[in-house]
């Protein structure tokens, strides 16, 4: 879902200061890899990526266990998701990997657009019935 916004707020030409002439979309792969600085970026964050996946998932130090697989509580924060009962922990999981493959599919969608602009077809209107 993250993926999404961040295509969009990017798109609209909202950039962090200093990333101004970064531009929008898999384009700012080519950009960033292109310079030292963008070599930068893209390892920091990946370092950021390890970091946080390091830090909430198998804390040994944190005394909690995982309940199931992705379930990243680090006893920071409590939301009540304890008081559920299993029957409503499932229905919730399950919506929330539904809004998860439903974010991957806006993606995808947001990249093929992108490319398939420079081969001619008009990004305002579904590519249905376009592609042969």
């Amino acid at each position: 879902m993250l993926a999404v916004v961040g295509y969009l707020v990017t798109a609209a030409g909202i950039r962090f200061p200093g990333a101004e002439d970064v531009p929008a979309g898999l384009k700012a792969f080519d950009y960033l890899l292109a310079s030292k600085d963008g070599q930068n970026v893209l390892l920091q964050m990946l370092a950021f990526f390890a970091v946080a996946t390091i830090v909430n998932r198998d804390a040994e130090w944190l005394d909690v266990e995982a309940e199931h697989v992705g379930d990243y509580r680090n006893g920071a924060l409590d939301f009540g998701w304890d008081k559920f009962d299993d029957a409503t922990k499932l229905k919730k999981r399950t919506v929330e990997l539904n809004n998860g493959r439903a974010a991957m599919m806006g993606i995808l969608g947001l990249m093929v657009h992108e490319k398939i602009v420079p081969l001619g077809y008009d990004a305002d209107l579904p590519i249905i019935g376009h592609l042969q």
